[in-house]
């Protein structure tokens, strides 16, 4: 069979760079096959995508060297619009992917039909059937910039599927969205593979490429340092040096091992874990023992202040009160309805639930960019329903879901000097506060880059950096771990301590489970609107009703303890191991 993907030697050097994204790298893709790309952000995947596409160095200038071929042609010598009836492309950032021309979320999905010169008729079926399977039927008629993140990388990946193009390249598709739309969109992109499309996906949730990949390639530093099936990549030691995730199931049963139990080795799915784990112990999945309270860490995890809906002890206010507010858009639609909660000093809160459930909307009240429409937001034991929005970032410093919205200056000092200069600070403070923001934000050294030079991700760090820099009470964080790598995982873990440390409430918006139940001891459910579940992380976790009506799975954890303790195991990986021996 020919390839229909075939990279011959390809290096790629973007202008003013003084090293190459890409060396001399070969890779061979075969008609109908699945391969994920996956390595540490800054590896070269989304170059190594963009240059399949013919975006590198057609529209993103650059010398390259090598040849890139897709059925058969040289995309050098292809035009753009000539490979777009060959190869969708859905770009990392949603609002890169967005026509700008479309009023609704309908017509979004029929632009690209349309300059295909796909009739009216088959037009309307095929963005009609697209918008049910990926759930938009509620929203076809919303302006796709109205949406919030996570929906508009919905319309963004629906967007290409609706053409049908037989080879897809998708860059990160589900960062923002929820679990259970993740598990959907997975499901899409397997059945367009099912059909006989040619698949290259970029992605950091290892679960998912476990499970759809037929081959997984490994990037580090421009190059291809490895290449194979699931199970051979991911119990390679390279895999792990090149900075990529393993599942989840393979560090929780490292955790299980390092407390006794004797495990195969390398699970890609919490499945085939709670097989082992029932051929190791003889206790059959489904079977949950009683476990008396005990002390004890899940894997990985860090502890936190214990918070609920009230002050902690001995303090008169909370830092954050949110009372019964609601919000409600010019185009009448109600975001957020008659939440009421309240953050301590030190206390780090996680909001989770379904994308559109309202988790931006409250930050964004919280922070003073909106007014609730009803209710009250205080801060400090002060109202701000008087304060201006300037007012209200001095207290409350909020992280933006996609940093280029917040991202103006030409160089990252600049950027995360630009709050604190404001606030006619001493040009010493100015400059203490800003190198001690880039040096925890991992940013010293591309302290005089343009930020627009800088993978998206780490353009998330600059916007931390300057919220950091601003020392605000008040921190929220808006899906601080989309498009991250172990590094910028591990680098935001250390941020999060440190803003506890000294006192601030924190707040962190995301759909990342496993992020939650290893670094936050409290955490709200949010859905249509609405709290539905406030309190201790390893008992909402447990809350199955809460979880499944805002579209969230459990994490690994939760789901092993489930299929053999219950409860009682909370996030403990030793009342875990303690139960299972008890009913072994």
């Amino acid at each position: 069979m020919d390839p229909v993907i075939e990279l011959r030697g390809v290096t790629f050097t973007y202008p003013l760079s003084p090293l190459p994204a890409l060396v001399d790298v070969d890779l061979t893709v075969q008609a109908g096959e699945f391969i994920s790309i996956v390595g540490a952000n800054g590896a070269g995947k989304s170059t190594l995508c963009q240059a399949i596409r013919g975006l590198v160095p057609q529209f993103t200038r650059g010398e390259l060297t090598g040849q890139v071929l897709v059925d058969g042609r040289d995309v050098g010598d292809t035009t753009i619009g000539d490979l777009t009836r060959d190869v969708g492309y859905v770009f990392q950032n949603p609002f890169t992917q967005m026509s700008g021309v479309a009023a609704t979320v309908y017509d979004e999905l029929a632009y690209g039909l349309g300059n295909l010169g796909t009739p009216p008729d088959e037009m309307r079926q095929r963005v009609g059937r697209m918008l049910e399977l990926t759930r938009l039927g509620d929203l076809r008629d919303r302006n796709p910039f109205e949406l919030s993140g996570g929906q508009q990388q919905r319309v963004a990946l629906a967007s290409i599927l609706v053409m049908d193009q037989p080879i897809l390249v998708i860059d990160e598709p589900t960062s923002q969205l929820d679990p259970e739309t993740t598990d959907a969109m997975f499901d899409l992109i397997s059945r367009a593979h099912a059909a006989g499309r040619t698949i290259v996906l970029v992605e950091h949730k290892m679960e998912q490429v476990a499970q759809f990949s037929d081959r997984v390639v490994v990037m580090r530093a421009g190059q291809i340092v490895l290449q194979g099936e699931s199970a051979e990549v991911f119990s390679d030691p390279l895999c792990a040096q090149a900075g990529v995730r393993m599942p989840e199931a393979m560090y929780l049963r490292r955790a299980l091992v390092a407390r006794g139990l004797d495990l195969p080795p390398h699970p890609l799915s919490v499945s085939a874990l709670i097989d082992d784990i029932a051929g190791a112990t003889g206790v059959e999945p489904g079977v949950e023992t009683a476990v008396g309270p005990g002390e004890g860490l899940a894997f990985e995890t860090s502890t936190t202040s214990r918070g609920g809906s009230r002050p902690l002890d001995g303090q008169a206010h909370p830092l954050l009160d949110v009372r019964d507010v609601s919000f409600v858009y010019k185009n009448k639609v109600e975001a957020v309805h008659q939440v009421s909660l309240s953050v301590a000093a030190g206390e780090s809160v996680a909001i989770i639930g379904q994308n559109g459930a309202g988790k931006t909307t409250l930050a964004k009240v919280v922070n003073g960019l909106l007014k609730p429409t009803t209710g009250e937001v205080w801060i400090g034991g002060e109202t701000t329903a008087k304060w201006t929005a300037a007012q209200t970032a001095r207290r409350v410093g909020y992280v933006f879901q996609n940093p280029d919205d917040q991202i103006f200056n030409k160089s990252v000092r600049a950027e995360v000097a630009y709050a604190p200069s404001r606030l006619k600070l001493p040009n010493a403070e100015v400059t203490s506060r800003v190198d001690a923001a880039l040096e925890l934000a991992g940013l010293t050294k591309l302290a005089d880059v343009n930020p627009y030079d800088l993978p998206l991700s780490v353009r998330k760090f600059v916007t931390i950096a300057s919220v950091l820099a601003l020392d605000t009470d008040v921190v929220i964080l808006d899906e601080p771990t989309a498009g991250q790598d172990l590094l910028g995982l591990n680098r935001l873990i250390r941020i999060l301590r440190e803003l506890r440390a000294s006192g601030k409430a924190i707040i962190t918006i995301t759909h990342d489970m496993e992020f939650v139940s290893q670094n936050f001891d409290r955490t709200i459910i949010m859905t249509d609107r609405q709290i539905i579940d406030d309190g201790p992380t390893d008992e909402v976790f447990y809350d199955g009703p809460a979880l499944a009506r805002a579209m969230v799975n459990e994490p690994a954890f939760v789901q092993v303890a489930k299929a053999f303790v219950g409860p009682s195991a909370g996030l403990s990986v030793d009342r875990l191991v303690d139960g299972l021996r008890a009913a072994s």
